[in-house]
């Protein structure tokens, strides 16, 4: 049985209980009060001492009295000698059994009502007797009850009909007040079924009216607010474990990948010198070089894990004031050194100073300007820019090749990721340079990024706040005017003037 049923059944159960009270009382009480009334008139007709002669003298032709009441002589004993009965004269009511007292009549009863039936039990009179004039020993009045008890009968007709109609209402009002007050309650259920079925955001909705169920609905509703919060803390560490985890997996694999490499070629040439397969001297002198190369590049490969490593672990770095501007002037002159024939621009706002570590800086631009003659195709321009914006320094490396392909875009700064064929290991690079960069850029509290230029190419962004704060996001390019119009005869340098 719901909850709705079992609250409107005791509701109409109360219902029911305090009318069947009230009715038992208002019956009593209505009843009480005609039989009172009664009375009072039988002791008016009983105390009025001529009207005791008179009845004394009627004679069965008084039809006029036996109507309302009925007149009995008696003698000492209670005997009835003589009597007038109350109603119609053709269907007089049938007489009230008198009480015979073979010792006579008692005093104590003289002027007293008592209440007796009528001979055949069909109805109930309320009597008085009092001593008759001169010859006649007592008179007895006796009233019929068939007026109270007839109206009993419509009061109790009327109270049940009441009653009906009532229990109906309240039937009715009470089920659609119940149901309205519980709604909240069958909408609080539907909220926790939508969330056992794994839709968290569902909300039960219930407003805030200072009710119980108010209150309750609103308690359900910010009670479900912290368990989705929980769980999506839950899920969102849950899936940062999975990516570090992943993150950790490739990189090892990658690592081993990487080192496999050399290692076997060291391995290779050791043996076959083992074996005397290198007696020749060139031979023997290119293997030494080759040997020697790829020691070398395990050694570089070994630091840049190293210093992943040491920067994945959070050790401190230096943190002390760089001249941003003069490491990206340097490094456009050693970009025109390296490749005299690449047009090498340099934007650069002087005195512009940041606070870290300038070797692991130093590496950031240089790695970043490393992988233009690598990828960036000969003789395509490149302009290397910087100046201060928002608070902080952006540094932009600016190269007009071939740029990143949209599937590469995602994953440049991954370690060991190589896009193209000029990135194998063939022309020297291991994969890990963007990330020192990534590394080395958050621990400085800046970001890093890249996104294409205006044109074809690839431009890389790298921003460090000036006063310890983390700067904006990067504005895209695409916003702001193209690299040819920021390069106006005025702001390219002259010979010599980076």
């Amino acid at each position: 049985m719901s909850l709705r049923t079992r609250l409107v059944l005791s509701l109409a159960a109360v219902m029911a209980i305090a009318l069947v009270v009230a009715a038992v009382l208002i019956l009593s009480l209505t009843r009480a009060a005609l039989v009172a009334r009664m009375d009072q008139e039988l002791l008016g007709i009983a105390g009025a001492t001529t009207r005791i002669e008179r009845l004394a003298q009627l004679a069965e032709t008084d039809a006029d009295a036996g109507r309302r009441v009925a007149v009995l002589r008696l003698d000492r004993r209670g005997n009835v000698l003589q009597a007038i009965p109350s109603g119609f004269a053709d269907a007089p009511d049938p007489l009230p059994a008198m009480p015979v007292h073979p010792a006579g009549y008692p005093g104590s009863e003289l002027g007293s009502i008592i209440q007796v039936p009528s001979v055949d039990g069909s109805m109930e009179y309320r009597v008085i007797a009092e001593r008759g004039p001169r010859d006649v020993a007592i008179i007895a009045v006796a009233a019929p009850m068939t007026t109270i008890d007839a109206a009993q009968r419509a009061l109790v007709q009327t109270m049940l009909l009441v009653g009906a109609v009532a229990m109906g209402v309240l039937l009715l009002v009470s089920w659609f007040l119940v149901r309205r007050g519980l709604l909240p309650l069958e909408r609080m259920t539907r909220t926790a079924e939508e969330i056992a079925g794994g839709d968290l955001s569902h909300r039960a909705g219930v407003p805030h009216d200072g009710s119980e169920v108010g209150r309750l609905g609103s308690a359900f509703d910010s009670m479900l607010d912290q368990i989705e919060g929980s769980f999506a803390q839950q899920q969102a560490a849950l899936a940062a474990v999975e990516q570090s985890e992943a993150r950790l997996r490739r990189f090892v694999a990658d690592a081993s990948h990487e080192l496999r490499t050399p290692l076997t070629a060291v391995r290779g040439y050791a043996d076959l010198f083992q074996a005397g397969g290198l007696a020749d001297p060139d031979q023997l002198a290119t293997a030494m070089d080759r040997i020697g190369t790829e020691s070398r590049r395990m050694a570089a490969l070994v630091e840049d894990l190293l210093l992943l490593a040491r920067l994945d672990q959070g050790r401190p770095m230096r943190r002390d004031p760089v001249d941003l501007s003069r490491i990206a002037s340097e490094a456009v002159a050693d970009l025109r050194a390296v490749d005299p024939g690449r047009p090498v621009v340099g934007v650069i706002e002087p005195g512009v100073w940041v606070t870290g570590d300038d070797d692991r800086l130093r590496q950031v631009v240089g790695n970043l300007t490393a992988n233009i003659p690598v990828h960036a195709g000969s003789g395509t321009p490149v302009e290397i820019l910087l100046r201060t914006e928002g608070g902080g320094a952006e540094l932009r490396v600016v190269d007009h090749g071939p740029g990143i392909a949209p599937a590469d875009a995602a994953r440049v700064f991954d370690r060991f990721y190589r896009a193209d064929v000029g990135r194998s290991r063939e022309r020297g690079g291991t994969g890990l340079g963007l990330s020192i960069v990534t590394a080395i850029v958050d621990a400085h509290g800046g970001r890093v990024g890249h996104q294409p230029t205006p044109g074809g190419g690839a431009t890389f962004i790298v921003q460090l706040p000036l006063t310890g704060a983390r700067p904006p996001a990067p504005a895209p390019l695409s916003g702001r005017p193209g690299l040819t119009q920021e390069l106006t005869a005025d702001s390219q340098p002259a010979p010599g003037k980076d």
